[in-house]
């Protein structure tokens, strides 16, 4: 009965891992549709967040019967809420990463102005860094990674306030209308940025069982964060090499990204990596 639950356990969390591989995949295509005017790789992305809409859903459902059947307690029940909560988190995602791909489908064709399609660009990959760094410290346990995030996230809030600069740059020849879709869609991404990093958060009481702030991190070296760790049952420890797999198939994070004409988006993206090195 027990090895039972066990299995369950360990197939919900990897159910877990590879929607979120998958949106954060989608996201990818999404930002290129958009970036390119790609309209059928829009579609295609729009019908993907559909089946991850599904995926989340039955996700839910499965977590929610096994607390009425099984009844978990300590390490299995935080597992568990850190499944529904994240998985309320990615169905979030999904829902942001659909209405980039109806972005990119209503801009296909038209003179999108070049500098904001840069700064989405650049604004994308300091999202997969977030993104990548939260789904690695679910993989690997990691409390560090999960104190990287809030790190990680603030050139991003930055980079969207750049959209605005630049909007009141534009002149009246430029097509308004695909100007603020755009900038729509850069909220999508900061939102996007914004969910990683409360599954961050979430991802604290799971592996420690207290709830702490990514705040509160900061500044803890590796032996104190050591001793945060609280005991983990069966359900957190089989087969994490199949949660390697599915992260692995998330592109790795190139921080080489477009730059707006003042130079700034290159110095955020560069400004990213090197505070979360810090961490």
């Amino acid at each position: 009965m027990r090895e039972t639950f066990n299995r369950q356990l360990t197939e919900m969390r990897q159910e877990l891992v590879s929607i979120y591989a998958n949106i954060d995949l989608a996201l990818h295509d999404a930002v290129d549709a958009l970036s390119e005017g790609d309209k059928e790789k829009a579609k295609a992305v729009k019908a993907t967040t559909r089946e991850m809409d599904a995926r989340c859903a039955a996700l839910e459902q499965k977590a929610f019967l096994l607390i009425a059947t099984q009844q978990p307690v300590a390490s299995d029940l935080r597992l568990i809420q850190f499944v529904i909560y994240a998985n309320f988190n990615l169905a979030r995602m999904s829902n942001h990463v659909r209405n980039i791909a109806k972005t990119a489908k209503r801009c296909a064709g038209r003179a999108v102005p070049g500098q904001l399609i840069d700064l989405l660009a650049s604004e994308g990959h300091l999202v997969y860094r977030v993104l990548s760094n939260c789904v690695m410290a679910i993989v690997e346990d990691d409390l560090r990674l999960a104190a990287s995030l809030p790190v990680l996230d603030e050139p991003v809030d930055e980079l969207y306030k750049q959209f605005f600069r630049s909007l009141a740059t534009l002149g009246p020849d430029d097509d308004m209308d695909a100007a603020s879709r755009v900038i729509m869609a850069s909220r999508m991404l900061e939102r996007i940025s914004d969910n990683a990093v409360e599954v961050g958060e979430r991802l604290v009481f799971l592996l420690t069982g207290k709830r702490r702030s990514l705040d509160d991190l900061r500044g803890l070296d590796d032996d104190d964060l050591q001793e945060m760790y609280a005991t983990r049952g069966a359900g957190f420890a089989q087969e994490r090499d199949l949660d390697e797999q599915l992260a692995q198939q998330i592109p790795e994070v190139m921080l080489e990204s477009a730059v707006d004409d003042d130079g700034a988006a290159d110095d955020v993206a560069r400004s990213a990596g090197d505070e979360a090195d810090e961490q």
